[in-house]
């Protein structure tokens, strides 16, 4: 058998050495099946020759940009690709692509790749647009929109934070991005003002920042924690020492200043000067509290998602969805109070992931018009000792500050909370076990005071239970229920086929809608639309196999 399968492997790059490229995601696919355990060697090279040249042509990149962007491009259904993954298709050491980095960095200078770089890891994604362009056997000419005024700069802030977030924007791009917008715009109010100033780079992108969590989140309470998500590792000692002693530039302009709790000043905590958002901010036609709508995930945002769901979840999420609606919301409030009963809302979405707890907080929001002000814990978890439990506190004092500014008032979803809502450690003694009981404590009284409505998720089965007022159990979907999904997610599949599907794999939503997003690249890629029941059943087994190796991403 192993014999009949090297001699197929033989043929089959024999063909792609001769064949004649017409494409070039055809030249992709054919410098791919070469380049499998070639070393990237002279060799390979060779005989890839004809597609690279005309990859090469087509595109305008070198020969080895080609034959990297290939593998990345036959990987794009991966958002997060790494360099090791390249090294052993290509059977070569991880060194020898790391040799090849500059080629890489042009790539993503031109746009071809997108690369996150953590904390911990360095991978790649190929963007959609990319995509679209080599389906059209187009060369990518990524444009950048252009900045003409204040407002605009804002939103364009905005997204290079969400890249930031996403690790998709360093520290220092994020600083001559920056300059460079400034520069767009220098005959605007703001520009010329924050150009008066003198500030160097670092104090310049430390004000945009700061102005930006303003205008666009309402934010008059800035911590440490929010100021840190600028920097690349930890904020560095120069900015917390500054700040602390009120030596910052910004103090000393006059354009922030600390805030006021209880008729003190709190050394860590800060918020623009009215100087700052009248001189600087004046143009923007701002009210005294910020636009308020942004930082928030919108309601009229959210795309809407047909979830198939048992019966029991879905009589539970349909009660749920009913009483968070305007116009009943404010008399069950009400009743509650007059009852001196809390009126706060907490509700729990627990069990197996992939199950849609997330998306329901989304769906529910987009249905009953509600905002969404999402928390994820593990970025406001600190290794500081006290750092994370003033996070915490943080988080529900921006709440209230929305709240009291909202005529209606948003969803607090704190997303995966198992870290926060865990077992509690009764007789803590290590640092880390206190500060995890500390966090909890802050949780469980921010609870009790609370106004609005908070969603927290999470796989536990247990967790402050009698805080929540709603808990919902998402179950693995039914065989009817999966059946269901697999048409609502896949169309043009027969009733046969996902009746086969749901019988034949105990999936969750989250997986099946893991594999129906591979077959919609692969068919981007191949530009068949056609379903092949047999390539579903196949990737079923993947997604199968490897769940034990590593977590699902829910849906």
């Amino acid at each position: 058998m192993l014999t009949v399968l090297t001699a197929d492997n033989t043929r089959q790059k024999n063909a792609a050495r001769n064949a004649r490229p017409k494409s070039i995601l055809e030249s992709f696919e054919y410098i791919v099946e070469l380049a499998e355990d070639s070393n990237l060697d002279k060799d390979f090279l060779d005989k890839a020759a004809t597609h690279i040249r005309y990859a090469a042509r087509k595109l305008k990149l070198t020969a080895m940009q080609v034959v990297l962007l290939a593998m990345f491009v036959d990987r794009s259904e991966d958002c997060r690709i790494m360099i090791s993954e390249i090294a052993k298709y290509a059977g070569c050491r991880t060194t020898k692509i790391l040799r090849l980095s500059d080629d890489i960095d042009i790539l993503e200078s031109r746009h071809y790749l997108r690369a996150s770089r953590s904390r911990k890891s360095l991978s790649y994604r190929v963007p959609a647009d990319v995509l679209k362009s080599l389906r059209k056997n187009q060369p990518y000419v990524y444009e950048a929109e252009p900045v003409p005024d204040t407002q605009t700069f804002f939103d364009r802030f905005d997204r290079l934070m969400d890249e930031k977030d996403d690790d998709e924007q360093t520290h220092e791009s994020l600083v001559a991005q920056t300059k460079d917008m400034l520069e767009e715009i220098r005959g605007t109010v703001f520009a010329t003002e924050l150009r008066r100033c003198g500030f160097g780079d670092e104090d310049t992108l430390l004000f945009v920042y700061m102005a930006h969590l303003f205008v666009e989140n309402n934010d008059d309470n800035i911590g440490f924690h929010d100021i840190d998500n600028i920097f690349d590792d930890e904020m560095p000692g120069w900015v917390k020492r500054e700040f602390r002693s009120r030596d910052s530039e910004l103090f000393v302009k006059g354009l922030i200043e600390n805030v006021n709790e209880d008729g003190m000043a709190r050394s860590d905590a800060f918020k623009l000067t009215d100087k700052a958002k009248e001189e600087l901010l004046g143009e923007l036609n701002l009210n005294s509290v910020g636009r308020s709508d942004k930082g928030l995930v919108k309601a009229d945002s959210l795309a809407e998602k047909t979830l198939i769901y048992n019966a029991s979840e879905r009589e539970q999420i349909n009660e749920l969805s009913s009483i968070l609606s305007e116009e009943r919301f404010d008399e069950v409030q009400n009743r509650l109070r007059s009852a001196g009963m809390r009126p706060g809302f907490c509700c729990m979405f627990y069990g197996t992931p992939g199950t849609g707890k997330t998306e329901t907080v989304y769906q529910i929001a987009r249905r009953t018009g509600r905002d969404i002000m999402r928390v994820d814990v593990d970025k406001i978890k600190s290794c500081w000792v006290g750092e994370s439990e003033k996070n915490i506190k943080a988080v529900f004092d921006r709440y209230r500050n929305i709240c009291k500014n909202s005529a209606f008032a948003p969803i607090l979803l704190f997303n995966e909370a198992d870290a926060v809502l865990g077992v509690r450690m009764e007789g803590a003694s290590r640092a880390v076990d206190k500060m995890e009981n500390s966090i909890q404590n802050i949780i469980l009284q921010e609870m009790e005071s609370l106004e609005g409505i908070m969603i927290a998720t999470t796989n536990l089965d247990k967790a402050f239970e009698r805080r929540f007022l709603y808990k919902i159990r998402f179950d693995k979907p039914s065989v009817e229920s999966r059946a269901k999904i697999w048409q609502a997610m896949l169309p043009g599949l027969t009733e046969q086929d996902a009746q086969t599907l749901a019988a034949r794999f105990d999936l969750s939503g989250g997986e099946i809608e893991n594999i129906v997003r591979k077959h919609s690249v692969n068919a981007i890629l191949s530009g068949n639309d056609n379903i092949d029941i047999r390539e579903i059943i196949a990737s079923c087994n993947r997604e199968r196999i490897s769940r034990s190796s590593r977590p699902v991403i829910g849906f």
